[in-house]
């Protein structure tokens, strides 16, 4: 069993005895969420890490993969581990949510409104919380301006904006 499986396991027995007590095969079970997360773990780190951005140095390189795994492990994990009985069903609250949160379409607006105004273009330093504020790498937002029209971007990189918004969402629930 891998540390993943290992963590479900000990979270399991501590915090969801019920459920745990519910398996007819915990060993099995677990062996197979632990291989599940780290698949998942894995596809959303490559997501998040993007690219190899020209002139990276190498500790810059090993910060990004470090910091794109530690957080594809924190999405995840709660997910799929860290269960609890919330207020509302996870799926009800997703759908809640999705609701509310802000459109991707106001990607589309700043994209556009940078790629008519250049000199509006944020500085490094802003690029960056507004990549962290909506869970895309900065190479994300950067080819998002970078294409004409940038509505296209988006569609050609759906699987980067299906990601972020559950990183959102999961945020939204701590």
């Amino acid at each position: 069993m891998n540390k993943y499986g290992q963590l479900a396991t000990s979270h399991w027995r501590q915090h969801l005895p019920a459920r745990y007590a519910a398996l007819e095969n915990p060993a099995e079970f677990f062996e197979s969420l632990g291989r599940q997360v780290e698949a998942e773990v894995s596809d959303l780190q490559a997501i998040l890490a993007g690219t190899d951005p020209a002139r990276e140095t190498y500790p810059e390189k090993v910060a990004r993969l470090a910091t794109a795994r530690r957080t594809a492990e924190e999405v995840v994990m709660a997910q799929l581990v860290w269960s609890h009985d919330p207020e509302l069903p996870l799926d009800q609250a997703r759908e809640e949510w999705e609701q509310t949160r802000p459109s991707d379409e106001n990607l589309v607006t700043w994209a556009e409104r940078m790629q008519d105004s250049p000199d509006l273009m944020p500085s490094s330093v802003e690029l960056e919380q507004m990549a962290k504020d909506w869970a895309v790498p900065v190479s994300f937002l950067e080819g998002l301006v970078a294409t004409e029209p940038p509505r296209e971007y988006l569609r050609a990189n759906a699987e980067v904006l299906t990601e972020a918004a559950t990183i959102r969402f999961l945020r939204e629930l701590q």
